[in-house]
């Protein structure tokens, strides 16, 4: 896979893959697939039988999409050095991901598009889960959270200013988390960002 393709940045929360391969965007372009990573950065590596037990989705079907997802690049094998050596163990080998930026505005295809529109599938997939289970979770977690939307007028290079400083907010409640991972009330939050032009 070249630098064409997927180029890869460090940051203190893991590594970030900015895809510009319109056959590794198409790959990862499905909400279960989406689903599958996210699950594999957030709880860890996990065999195909532990993927389909939290996702409900057949152990065959999660085999597929892994593959499929293992030919682009976005996870990879895991071999336990003392684990049964019959079972495959599955990472994500990025801890982020984005479609092509401003810089290669040039690169904006039908893949790109199909990328975004299972983006928006699966957050709100994340987001209904949620709701199904909000009934039995702890009364603390009744009623707090985020759920609100602005409209502001500003000019693409303000609206990246603006991404960025929200993307930093974000790490340091992701850092200040780390350090108190501890704490009987903590579980994992999601946070989901969106920024865009409006269209009435």
């Amino acid at each position: 896979m070249s630098s064409e393709e997927l180029s890869k940045d460090t940051r203190a929360d893991g590594a970030l893959a900015t895809i510009r391969q319109d056959s590794i965007l198409l790959a990862v372009a499905n909400p279960l697939r989406m689903r599958i990573l996210g699950l594999l950065r957030t709880e860890g590596e996990k065999t195909v039988g532990q993927i389909s037990e939290l996702t409900g989705v057949a152990p065959g079907s999660v085999s597929f999409h892994l593959r499929k997802l293992s030919d682009a690049g976005m996870v990879c094998q895991d071999v336990k050095p003392q684990g049964d050596a019959r079972r495959s163990w599955w990472k994500a080998t990025y801890q982020a991901m984005r479609p092509p930026t401003r810089d290669d505005a040039d690169r904006t295809s039908d893949a790109d598009y199909a990328y975004r529109r299972a983006v928006a599938v699966t957050y709100e997939s994340i987001y209904e889960r949620y709701l199904d289970a909000l009934p039995d979770l702890p009364q603390d977690w009744h009623g707090v959270g985020l759920s609100e939307d602005r409209i502001m007028e500003l000019t693409p290079e303000e609206t990246e200013e603006m991404s960025h400083e929200f993307d930093e907010l974000a790490r340091k409640w992701q850092g200040r988390a780390q350090h108190h991972a501890d704490h009987d009330d903590r579980r994992k939050v999601a946070l989901i960002l969106q920024a865009f032009p409006w269209i009435p």
